[in-house]
């Protein structure tokens, strides 16, 4: 007999205040033969999260906020957002799922500020956790379970000891860290059960510094040797990601705009004067105009259709009013500044409506521009002009942050492949990039960077410590523009030859979980993750154990890993 359950929500989803509404929950979706999944803040692709499409509704892209129209349960962790001290002295908490790491811009719920996400509150007890993400926009829960890391080798997201779990019986227990089974659920992308409560334990809070340049890829001024074994002067890539605790590398390998953008920070003693903040955009009338003037070349780099560019574009720039306001509030400009802002908003929207108009209508011309515009936007570093900043750790490690998912939102593949065979990735996408061209650099960047070593079974960076994996990873981001036409991960679409470059060169590889991973060719691929991951088989033993009438086991999730629908 199956408690009464909670009503859906107008927005399709179910929003449970506590663990007996996601008990009940499970226990009718059992009852009646659904399927039932949760979703975080939706920075994982849509399919990965909610219940299976109906046709192509929604887009599997990231940032859907709205489940399929169908009669299955979605659910949204909006009402469980808690923080409570289980040993404030000792730093150990005890949240719930749906609390944000950060502030969430795209809240769709109102429910995310500042003021009640999850690193701001341990921040104010004097407390942190090891690393971040590029951004601190998800839900603790989410983040977690897609095996997310920050950039390094050396600190991991591993600050969780415990994990409340609700499995596919409506069985609902704590497993704890040292349980066989926790390593099983860390990274689990939700198929063995709803996480109602994690416990952490945190490490005592701590700032960042660093700095940032823009140098040519190669050469005397390069911070690392990209493709070669470095050297005394010069450290090789895996080197430098053994040897800089947070890092990553932004790669421009497009020919005539070549160059890197390198990111360093190691941890200093805690202080709260003097701090500079590391912010890639400012938050101010500049930053915003700087992102749209971004968001109009790569919209015109990636579609051919007149009409679907201004469209893009049209939608771009009522973004731009939207947020100006708000932006510069926040940032204490008074009413004239905010005026004159408007007044200049209103001549850069003609003129990216003039300039859309005009490069779409000459088919190449934004692709001709490319080589000239990205050095005006991103030039050298001149010697002693480094970016430098100083800050807490839970502002500038996200260095993202300030990216506006809407003028800059991207898809992309994330790639870990063992640190020991990073020279060897690193040629193989040189010559790709080279043989290639444009095809295989499209327009946007690359990202490299460190990751770290997991005993979690399908985290990706998952080792048992005598493996190849044992010293940490190069991971890969291999990036396209959201707004672009086509499906990037289909069959003979844009990532395809980012993974088949490493099968054919002999590079063992694993995929994040969350992002872009093959739609094609799925027993194949479904060979490659049980190949790549020692403990596969056992987890989907475990899964099917906990999950036994498959509640969160998606036509998604099985095509993937069984390579069957």
């Amino acid at each position: 007999m199956t408690k009464d359950i909670i009503t859906i929500g107008e927005d399709g989803l179910y929003h449970p205040t506590n663990e007996a509404d996601v008990i009940a929950l499970v226990q009718h979706a059992r009852a009646s033969g659904k399927q039932i999944r949760c979703r975080g803040a939706t920075h994982s692709v849509a399919w990965s999260i909610y219940t299976d499409p109906v046709g192509d509704t929604p887009p599997n892209r990231t940032l859907q906020q709205h489940p399929p129209a169908s009669d299955q349960i979605n659910m949204a962790f909006d009402k469980m957002r808690s923080l409570d001290w289980v040993d404030e002295a000792a730093g150990i908490v005890a949240a719930e799922p749906g609390i944000n790491l950060g502030w969430d811009p795209q809240d769709p719920f109102g429910a995310s500020t500042l003021e009640n996400s999850f690193l701001h509150q341990i921040f104010k007890k004097g407390w942190a956790v090891n690393t971040l993400g590029g951004i601190t926009h998800q839900t603790l829960a989410g983040f977690t379970a897609t095996g997310s890391a920050g950039g390094s080798t050396r600190f991991a997201w591993d600050n969780a000891i415990a994990f409340r779990m609700v499995d596919g019986t409506g069985k609902a227990e704590w497993i704890e860290k040292g349980s066989p089974e926790f390593d099983a659920v860390s990274t689990s992308m939700g198929l063995m059960g709803i996480i109602t409560k994690m416990r952490l334990q945190l490490v005592p809070m701590y700032n960042i510094e660093g700095t940032e340049k823009m140098t040519p890829v190669t050469g005397p001024d390069a911070p690392m040797d990209l493709f070669g074994d470095g050297s005394a002067a010069q450290p090789s890539l895996a080197q430098h990601l053994k040897d800089s605790p947070y890092t990553r590398t932004v790669w421009w390998p497009q020919k005539g705009a070549e160059r890197i953008q390198t990111w360093e920070a190691k941890r200093v003693p805690t202080k709260g004067n003097d701090l500079c903040p590391y912010q890639q955009f400012t938050p101010n009338f500049l930053g915003q105009t700087m992102q749209l003037a971004a968001a109009t070349f790569f919209v015109l780099l990636g579609n051919n259709s007149v009409r679907c560019i201004m469209g893009l574009l049209s939608h771009k720039i009522s973004h731009y009013f939207a947020v100006l306001g708000p932006v510069m509030k926040r940032g204490g400009s008074g009413f004239f500044a905010r005026l004159l802002a408007y007044i200049g908003a209103v001549f850069v929207g003609a003129l990216v409506l003039l300039i859309g108009l005009a490069l779409s209508l000459f088919k190449g011309s934004a692709r001709a521009l490319f080589p000239k515009l990205l050095p005006a936007f991103s030039p050298m570093t001149k010697p002693g002009q480094e970016t430098h900043f100083n800050d807490y750790y839970w502002r500038s490690l996200c260095m993202d942050n300030t990216v506006d998912d809407v003028y800059l939102g991207t898809e992309f593949t994330e790639i870990w492949v063992p640190i020991g065979h990073a020279k060897q990735a690193m040629n193989l996408y040189r010559d790709l990039f080279n043989a290639r061209g444009s095809e295989a650099t499209g327009y946007f960047s690359t990202e490299v960077y460190g990751g770290p070593k997991s005993s979690a079974w399908l985290d990706p960076g998952y080792t048992d410590g005598s493996d190849e994996y044992k010293d940490g990873t190069v991971r890969f981001d291999l990036y396209w523009y959201r707004d672009n036409r086509d499906v990037p991960n289909a069959d003979e679409g844009f990532f395809e030859q980012y993974w088949d470059v490493l099968k054919e060169g002999g590079v063992p590889f694993r995929l994040h979980w969350g992002k872009f991973v093959p739609r094609y060719d799925f027993p194949k691929w479904a060979e490659h993750y049980r190949s790549a991951l020692p403990l596969f088989d056992d987890f989907m033993a475990l899964r099917e154990k906990r999950d036994p009438d498959g509640l969160f086991f998606t036509k998604y999730w099985r095509e993937r890993l069984t390579g069957a629908a």
